[in-house]
């Protein structure tokens, strides 16, 4: 994910510049460019006195220890999603962030997305109705390594693909999940990964009374698909916001915005990005989620 910012931050313009990466792979690290500062770890980083904020996109496993050297150091950061393994470990450090008086934002770029934007505005707006179901679809053309599957690593499906779903469900419709269970899949088409199953159905219901279905996938033969479908009382809508070929771009588009949102709210600005309270939240509706779905395949 961190070599896929880089790819969005490099046509980002005037707004944002990257002006240097933490990378300890040598491999890595020629991918990104020769022309590209690079540090080996984050200590040396913050001795070098030239940016103004952070983009972390380590393992999710680091993600709160990075976080905090940062905040502790005096940057604003950007945290890839979730924030942390678990709630507890969010909710630790958005205090931190709180008592350092930094931004600290979460990627859940869907947010950036032009076309889920102008459907939370027509939710938001009644043109649907009263919203009465969505539903939410993201399928991975194939699964990660096992190394990153581990949830020790990553959290699980649950956790590393669940907690979008969540998030965009809370955005989109402005009401929290209140209730939820599911199931797993047992099939697989892979050496299995413990704890990680390919397959997972989700079923919530909304403060406001609709239900929510997520479907997670982490094997789709024909391309990544990022899906959702809406149904109000007055109206409905769909959108399949990442599908191939082009999915790619859409989200190299987001991920720019996102990160010209974050510049402006350094210096001031409102955003429109997710705060580490919703990061927090979600992580424990993905919690929950794994004790109803079946919890001896997690």
């Amino acid at each position: 994910m961190g070599s896929t910012h880089a790819r969005a931050l490099a046509r980002s313009g005037s707004e944002v510049e990257l002006a240097a990466v933490v990378e300890p792979s040598d491999e890595v690290a020629a991918r990104l460019g020769a022309s590209l500062r690079r540090f080996r770890d984050t200590s040396e980083l913050l001795a070098w006195d030239g940016v103004d904020g952070a983009i972390v996109a380590v393992p999710t496993r680091l993600h709160r220890d990075v976080v905090s050297q940062l905040l502790d150091s005096g940057l604003p950061v950007l945290c890839e999603k979730p924030c942390g393994l678990t709630s507890a470990e969010t909710a630790a450090v958005a205090e931190r962030a709180r008592a350092s008086g930094l931004r600290l934002h979460i990627g859940y770029w869907r947010r950036f997305v032009p076309g889920l934007r102008e459907l939370q505005a027509r939710i938001a707006s009644g043109a649907l109705g009263e919203v009465e179901a969505v539903l939410c679809v993201q399928w991975d053309e194939q699964p990660p390594p096992p190394c990153f599957r581990d949830p020790s690593s990553s959290g699980g499906i649950v956790v590393d693909m669940g907690v979008h779903e969540f998030d965009q469900l809370r955005w989109l419709t402005g009401q929290d999940v209140v209730e939820v269970t599911g199931v797993a899949s047992s099939v697989c088409s892979a050496p299995p990964v413990e704890g990680d199953p390919e397959g997972v159905s989700l079923a919530v219901r909304l403060s406001g009374g609709a239900t929510g279905l997520v479907s997670l996938l982490r094997r789709h033969p024909p391309g990544d698909l990022c899906r959702v479908e809406v149904i109000g009382t007055r109206s409905v809508a769909g959108l399949a916001f990442v599908a191939p070929p082009d999915g790619e771009e859409t989200l190299l588009d987001a991920l720019r915005a996102q990160a010209k949102d974050f510049a402006a709210a350094i210096r001031g600005a409102a955003s429109a990005g997710a705060t580490v309270t919703d990061a927090a939240r979600v992580l424990e509706i993905a919690e929950r989620c794994k004790l109803h779905a079946q919890p001896d395949q997690y």
